[in-house]
């Protein structure tokens, strides 16, 4: 059975049974460890095999070896574990035993050999991303109709959705037209450097407290081609008569993002929450609009007049509008009112002082607040926070090398980023299902390299797949 477990408490934790070290590496049995990664990947999503191999190979035939399922596992395989180059990857994965368990997961004819990185790449660079968009879409599918997630639900009703952007690469020199800039200069006003670099905006869905899965992706890119770079060192381009270039940016990215995931998910029940870039009323048109709710961080400088009737609110401190708890040895003080007016929407605002930091958590949404509900308002808002920690900074330090450069070339390296999405979502359900992970609290990047050692090790057998294959009871401990 897998065990799924997301918190301990500290009871839980000392009744525990202790492992001696042979017991230790009983469960470090590759035969154990691979098991646990494919009863993963069956039961949760049950279809991405015959996925892999639906998607359209824009390759000239006549000259294909390898079959796109094999490129496409192999990379996935590579990012789940922990694979830092391509160049690693085809060093890693050129052993017999690795071959033949590909051969058994993907059931095809057996091989000689698995494809050069140079080949994955030449492959990804005329692969349309929005193939891999439509996996994570039916991944995502998979996950919203099982009962397992339904507690994750804002106010047990409304998916809960973070926005944020983030830079997947850099670089000192030109890389592509697509490219955005950054110029730095000094106190003179001269240019001393320019980088160039590509950005993502990036919804994730929250599962739980510690699970977030990508849902839905835009590229921040510049269509049109960028001035060249005699240009941007000029410090002509500052004057006010020069016409400057504008830049694709995070809020026209949502504007997109927010189409594409409509589309994708026309009926799901969505609550957006995102940072103190997105109050602002596109956003909360386009929320109305598409029938989501949202739940902002606002600071000021937001929106001015808002923030100044909810500082005047905030002042008269009615006291059936404000509490306060004792949690954890922190003092942490309420405050809550609805009905501000901001053009045509109503707006209320909910905020936490929290003893233990130094600012206040202020969060604004569409949904009533109460004092029942206060506080969880609060918590669903600060799980914006998920989305840099969970998901960002565990791809680009923990394992997946996001911000590696798999290739040179724009197309690939958005497969690439797809292909990380994928990986990620078996990994995170495989760090928190796998009973080995939880007892003995292995680093995740150190238990995700063990597997690419049990998966050199341990040929797959038909009884290995059957058991992963085999309908299983997931067992969810809160």
């Amino acid at each position: 059975m897998i065990a799924y477990k997301l918190q301990e408490t500290q009871e839980e934790k000392n009744k525990q049974p202790r492992y001696s070290r042979k017991q230790r590496r009983e469960m470090l049995r590759p035969k154990t460890l691979m098991r646990e990664l494919l009863s993963i990947i069956h039961e949760y999503f049950p279809g991405l095999i015959n996925q892999l191999k639906n998607v359209e190979d824009k390759r000239n035939k006549s000259y294909v070896k390898y079959e796109i399922e094999i490129l496409l596992l192999e990379r996935i395989l590579g990012a789940i574990f922990s694979v830092d180059s391509m160049r690693a990857q085809t060093f890693d994965f050129n052993d017999e035993t690795a071959i033949n368990n590909i051969v058994e997961i993907l059931k095809i004819d057996p091989l000689g050999e698995l494809p050069h990185h140079d080949t994955i790449n030449n492959c990804f660079e005329q692969l349309n991303p929005s193939e891999l968009e439509i996996i994570i879409q039916n991944m995502i599918k998979a996950l919203t109709r099982r009962n397992t997630f339904n507690d994750s639900r804002v106010r047990g009703k409304y998916w809960q959705v973070l926005i944020d952007g983030t830079t997947i690469c850099s670089f000192n020199e030109r890389h592509c037209d697509r490219c955005l800039f950054r110029r730095y200069k000094n106190k003179k006003g001269e240019v001393t450097r320019i980088e160039y670099y590509h950005s993502v905006l990036e919804a994730k869905l929250v599962l739980h407290e510690n699970l977030v899965f990508s849902i839905c992706t835009v590229f921040i890119e510049n269509e049109d081609g960028i001035p060249e770079e005699g240009e941007l060192w000029s410090m002509d381009y500052d004057e006010p008569s020069h016409e400057k270039m504008k830049q694709d940016c995070e809020l026209k990215a949502f504007y997109r993002l927010s189409d594409k995931l409509k589309t994708m998910f026309p009926r799901l029940s969505i609550c957006i929450t995102a940072d103190g870039l997105y109050p602002c009323k596109q956003v909360f048109e386009i929320s109305r609009d598409n029938n989501w709710h949202y739940i902002l961080r606002f600071k000021e400088g937001c929106i001015r007049t808002l923030y100044e009737s909810y500082n005047l609110a905030r002042m008269r401190n009615p006291p059936d509008q404000s509490f306060s708890i004792i949690k954890d040895g922190k003092v942490l003080d309420y405050f809550y009112e609805n009905g501000f007016v901001y053009d045509e929407f109503i707006i209320n605002v909910a905020e936490c002082k929290d003893s233990s930091v130094e600012y206040s958590f202020v969060f604004i949404t569409d949904l009533k607040i109460d004092r029942d509900n206060c506080e969880n308002t609060i918590i669903y808002g600060r799980r914006r926070w998920r989305i840099e920690n969970e998901g960002f900074k565990v791809q680009k330090q923990h394992g997946y090398y996001l911000k590696h450069m798999f290739s040179k070339d724009y197309n690939a390296m958005k497969i690439h980023y797809f292909l990380i999405q994928i990986a990620h979502a078996i990994g995170q359900l495989l760090d928190h299902g796998s009973d080995v992970m939880k007892i003995l609290k292995l680093a995740k990047k150190h238990f995700h390299k063990k597997l690419l050692e049990c998966f050199k090790a341990h040929i797959l057998t038909v009884d290995d797949l059957i058991y992963a294959e085999s309908p299983k009871k997931t067992r969810l401990i809160k």
